[in-house]
């Protein structure tokens, strides 16, 4: 996993819930770390009545990231459904990569000196505070904001860490050339990362990521800005989308946890966090934007396996086809109820 998978998901939104306990085997060549999980959840929409039974994640991590010998890798190989609060269809089936097992992510690493590190291959993101595997994330569902996050690419990536601060800069095609640079540390005890994110013809992306520790809680945001390149405006509609998100997991019991994400998007009429709607009538798209609630009651059985409900409520200013009715007609709301069980390996 990347650093921001474990620093951000894991000890961020989930660390006092859940807790990755990795396996090391040793090859002919190199010791190999495992680690992974699955998952599989029962989901329903309510406002179509529609439900489904659904493995989500089923992803093994191999790594040796022991830097050194001056050469580590990350491999991810899987299915990742990454179902998210912006698509009833998505939220009701496995939609990542068809439900085909394959590689997700994998990329080599090489140190050629102190502090600086050289990714290459198909990497994560650094952009956003949730992640695809759905076990390192504090609820079933992935949120509004992550949904026009970036998440895997072809690209590579040098991080030069010193002194409890580090910056990247990266060349990457995610749907076209682009790159991305940014920084991240620790002021105050809050932890806190930057990133701008471009890709030529299609986006920029502005994103803050802050986390912290209140008493026995954790808390994060994600702030999250993004404009239209040149290439990708059209006449007429909005060129910018902003929104963000707020995430605390309260301790209940030594095994319980309560996770809760809070999200405000704003599309306008560019439609960019996939909040739209065509009006009939003037054939215009309409301006959009929408708030998210989400509530993950968790349980732990052990370090290594937990099951845990959620509710999530999406309501829109508007109207979108994104959320129908039980006549296929667009609405303004989406209540989706969920279970979910997981192994973590």
């Amino acid at each position: 996993m990347t650093k921001k998978m474990l620093t951000l998901a894991i000890s961020g939104v989930l660390a006092s819930s859940l807790t990755v306990e990795a396996g090391t085997f040793t090859t002919a060549n190199a010791d190999i770390t495992l680690s992974g999980g699955i998952t599989g959840a029962y989901l329903v929409n309510t406002d179509a009545t529609r439900d489904k039974f659904v493995v989500e994640d089923a992803l093994l991590d191999l790594s040796s990231t022991n830097m050194s010998n001056g050469v580590g890798f990350n491999l991810g190989i899987g299915t990742l459904a990454q179902n998210n609060l912006a698509s009833t269809s998505g939220t009701l089936a496995v939609i990542g990569n068809s439900g085909n097992a394959q590689v997700q992510y994998g990329w080599v690493s090489v140190a050629p000196m102190a502090g600086l590190t050289v990714d290459a291959g198909l990497i994560a993101t650094n952009v956003g505070y949730e992640v695809a595997p759905g076990y390192a994330n504090g609820n079933i569902l992935r949120g509004l904001v992550w949904n026009n996050q970036p998440v895997y690419y072809t690209g590579a990536r040098a991080t030069y860490s010193m002194g409890g601060m580090s910056v990247y800069g990266e060349v990457n095609k995610n749907g076209g050339t682009g790159g991305a640079i940014g920084a991240s540390g620790t002021i105050g005890g809050v932890d806190m990362s930057f990133s701008y994110f471009n890709t030529v013809n299609s986006k920029d992306i502005y994103d803050f990521i802050f986390s912290t520790k209140v008493g026995m809680v954790d808390l994060a945001a994600n702030i999250d800005f993004q404009t239209k390149a040149k290439a990708a405006k059209v006449s007429g509609q909005d060129d910018n989308a902003y929104g963000f998100a707020l995430y605390a997991t309260v301790p209940m019991t030594a095994n319980s946890t309560l996770p809760i994400r809070v999200e405000y998007v704003s599309d306008g009429t560019s439609g960019m966090y996939g909040l739209q709607y065509t009006n009939p009538t003037t054939s215009n798209l309409e301006s959009n934007s929408a708030y998210s609630l989400t509530v993950t009651p968790t349980y732990n059985f052990s370090s290594s396996t937990f099951v845990r409900a959620e509710l999530a409520y999406v309501s829109t200013d508007k109207k979108t086809t994104t959320y129908t009715d039980d006549k296929g007609a667009a609405t303004d709301s989406n209540l989706v109820i969920g279970a979910q069980a997981g192994v973590l390996f």
